[in-house]
């Protein structure tokens, strides 16, 4: 990558909750666990030694063969994957959301051996500087996920477009676009088959035979809690709400990684949603997010009430 392009002012839409949560496997799949980890590190900001806890002697293992991905924060094995919470300078990573129940809001996903050494060629090949934006993904989907390389940040969209934003020399902020299908799609193909991450269209949420929700978080006070729902006609009305969801251009941040919604279809497929904790109507699959809003002046409390065995703080 060349140096003029570092001074990177994109600003990632995804934040840093601290409420913990667990369970789940992806957007669409079969029930696995996940695995929350903390591992103990030497803080070089306060000389202090880190003690934490590991959930198994496999999961210990995992760890110790990616001792370079391991620094002083949490991390999360996902998909048999270690993800981090701080992308490796020297190295292309991937910023995903994945749909569980987790303890921040994104991880970064760093890929190795022979995917790394492709990346970073595929990136090493992007232009200096790329074309004005001009509105060339007005209405075209984000793809879930971002790329992190050398301090940079990329937004992804449907079609192959990378974004990213500089200050130029005057100390505007200008925004430039690079189009990289073939990046674009190694990418995909690789999250797809290594994780199981991918897109998921809401209109297919149809016939939900179950409805599970784990949560964690500020409604709860940052207890675990979790409700399964049959009731046929609570299941058709989600079913209308979710199928019928409109996407929302840069994502949202309400909390979504606090709540867990498990959606088994008639067909057995399971369709992970990471709600809203806030007032807001919204839910995440894989990195993109929908808006759901039964009506306008509706508030996210109506449909965490329909879970009346969990006790809610609705402080």
């Amino acid at each position: 990558m060349k140096k003029k392009m570092r001074a990177l002012v994109t600003v990632l839409i995804l934040t840093c909750e601290t409420i913990t949560g667990c369970a789940g496997k992806s957007a669409v799949s079969n029930i696995n666990d996940v695995n929350i980890i903390e591992i103990s590190t030497y803080d070089p900001d306060t000389n202090n030694e880190t003690d934490v806890e590991t959930e198994s002697e496999d999961q210990t293992e995992s760890l110790s063969k990616n001792e370079d991905t391991i620094q002083n924060w949490d991390n999360m094995i996902y998909e048999e994957t270690v993800l981090t919470r701080q992308a490796q300078a020297d190295k292309v990573c991937i910023i995903i959301q994945p749909s569980i129940l987790r303890k921040y809001s994104f991880y970064y996903y760093t890929p190795e051996d022979e995917d790394q050494k492709r990346l970073r060629d595929f990136m090493e090949a992007l232009p200096l500087e790329g074309n004005l934006y001009a509105g060339e993904w007005k209405g075209i989907k984000e793809k879930g996920w971002q790329i992190a390389c050398q301090d940079m940040c990329f937004r992804v969209f449907e079609g192959g477009y990378l974004e990213y934003s500089y200050v130029d020399e005057t100390g505007e902020v200008v925004e430039y676009f690079v189009e990289a299908s073939e990046l674009c799609r190694y990418i995909q193909n690789m999250l797809q088959e290594n994780l199981n991450y991918a897109s998921y269209n809401p209109a297919d949420i149809k016939d939900i035979v179950s409805a599970k929700l784990d949560v964690q978080g500020l409604l709860t006070d940052n207890q675990f809690y979790t409700q399964t729902i049959t009731d046929e006609e609570i299941l058709e009305m989600l079913e209308d709400w979710f199928s019928n969801a409109e996407y929302i251009y840069g994502g949202a941040d309400c909390g979504n990684q606090n709540a867990c919604l498990e959606l088994t279809l008639a067909n057995g497929e399971i369709v992970r949603l990471s709600m809203a904790t806030d007032s807001c109507s919204n839910f995440g699959i894989n990195g993109l997010y929908y808006d759901y809003r039964p009506k306008s002046d509706w508030d996210n409390k109506d449909f965490f009430a329909l879970f009346d065995e969990i006790p809610w703080d609705w402080h």
